[in-house]
């Protein structure tokens, strides 16, 4: 039986898939992953059947539109919103033809936020879901009054109508983001174009699995029975397709030996409008409190300024590197500051070290949000707030005693579960029990 997994966003959205992939493989049956063209040498890399779609996405974000809409310079989220639009409205198109010829040759289909709406539309016939179709979340999206259950809330410490009513409003906003492939299916098949109503209707209909640890994202009691919460999607111990296991390059595992373990700086897949400057303030701050540092490319393009060294020994030093596995790089490091991506959290979780959270967009001031509350991080800082002050004062809480103490624990709880293999087990008997 084929099963197709779609990977449409960032390696945040592709990495769990990863992870499941050689899961629903040992289970018998053949998988494939569709994500933009781009991420064919990390899905290859981890032997998993490669669909690439008709565009890359890599590209779009380091400049035009996809850079001015997530740079995090934006000054409130309508902004945000009506760039990302424009955004998601130039690859829709291409999406949808690629989600008809992939979707037809499946068996079963594994989809995300970005493409729920469009297999829906591909796959409903009178109401009901003509293969089995599985909605996959990352981060805890689902309408709510438990502040702590909702990525967006406005009471995020309460129980609170306030928090039900604004992450209604917010999954509206998301279907008027997300929807253009799905209204052009529902258009090419002479469909009705979809209501927030029936969008509803459909998710509480299909299978939700939300791949996020208990211990962190705390169970709501008004998330409905079709959601189901598993753990992170991580690779198995031992799979030795993963390369995100893989060994450091030499000139780095060089730097970690030679003196106490860093501290990563890196945005993932957020760009910067001033890439020069926040590599000076990084590493100023670094400077200033005596620690080493690795400073991650990603798309935001940081590179370690001149004089601030690149591992030789004498004073503080800083490195830069591109690509690195996290579950490779992070327990070696003292702390992690990061841009609040739900796949970076979690791997810096996992590797029991403190946080950082510097949101950009999206469900990061959430990830944010749930660090300090936890009490391995301080109060996040949003992109457009950051100065080297706030900095200095958020790593002075995270290389504290009882940061390091907090993650430590934390660490052990994630890392004790099994995300993935879960996932593959209910995805397996929603198969077998239609």
């Amino acid at each position: 039986m084929r099963v197709l997994l779609v990977g449409m966003g960032s390696r945040g959205d592709v990495q769990p898939l990863l992870a499941l992939a050689p899961r629903l493989e040992q289970l018998g049956y053949a998988v494939s992953l569709a994500a933009a063209a781009d991420f064919r040498p990390l899905v290859e890399g981890h032997g998993v059947r490669f669909e690439p779609l008709s565009f890359d996405l890599e590209g779009p974000l380091r400049t035009g539109l996809g850079r001015e809409g997530l740079q995090g310079s934006a000054t409130t989220q309508v902004r945000e919103a009506r760039l990302m639009r424009q955004v998601v409205a130039q690859t829709a198109e291409a999406l949808a033809a690629d989600l008809e010829r992939l979707v037809a040759r499946a068996d079963a289909v594994v989809s995300g936020a970005l493409t729920f709406d469009a297999v829906h539309a591909l796959l409903s016939v009178d109401g009901r879901s003509a293969k089995p179709h599985v909605y996959a979340v990352f981060a805890p999206v689902w309408p709510s009054a438990h502040g702590p259950s909702v990525a967006l809330a406005l009471r995020p410490h309460a129980e609170s109508r306030l928090n039900l009513a604004w992450s209604m409003l917010a999954g509206r906003v998301a279907l008027d983001l997300f929807r253009p492939p799905g209204d052009l299916i529902r258009r090419r098949r002479g469909l009705p174009r979809n209501t927030f109503r029936g969008y509803v209707a459909a998710a509480r209909s299909t299978p939700t699995l939300l791949g996020a640890s208990p211990s962190i994202v705390p169970p709501a009691p008004d998330w409905p029975p079709a959601l189901r919460q598993t753990g992170y999607w991580v690779d198995a111990v031992g799979n030795p397709r993963a390369d995100d296991r893989g060994d450091l390059e030499p000139q780095l595992e060089r730097f970690l030996a030679a003196g106490p373990p860093p501290v990563y700086v890196g945005f993932g897949s957020m760009p910067t409008p001033d890439p020069v400057g926040v590599a000076r303030d990084v590493a100023g701050v670094l400077r200033r409190l005596s620690a080493r540092g690795v400073l991650s490319e990603g798309l935001a393009g940081l590179a370690v300024p001149r004089g601030s060294g690149d591992g030789a020994s004498g004073g503080p030093q800083v490195i830069g590197v591109g690509a690195t596995s996290h579950e490779a790089l992070f327990p070696r490091c003292a702390a992690v500051v990061h841009h609040g991506g739900a796949g970076t959290t979690a791997a810096a979780l996992r590797a029991g070290v403190p946080q950082v959270v510097v949101p950009h967009a999206a469900d990061q001031p959430y990830w944010g949000r749930r660090m300090a509350d936890l009490g391995v991080a301080a109060e996040p800082i949003a992109r457009k707030d950051l100065t080297p002050a706030r900095l200095e004062r958020a790593l002075d809480v995270a290389l504290s005693r009882g940061a390091r103490e907090a993650a430590y624990r934390l660490g052990e709880q994630v890392r004790a579960e099994d995300g993935a293999g879960e996932a593959a087990r209910l995805i397996h008997a929603h198969i077998k029990g239609r």
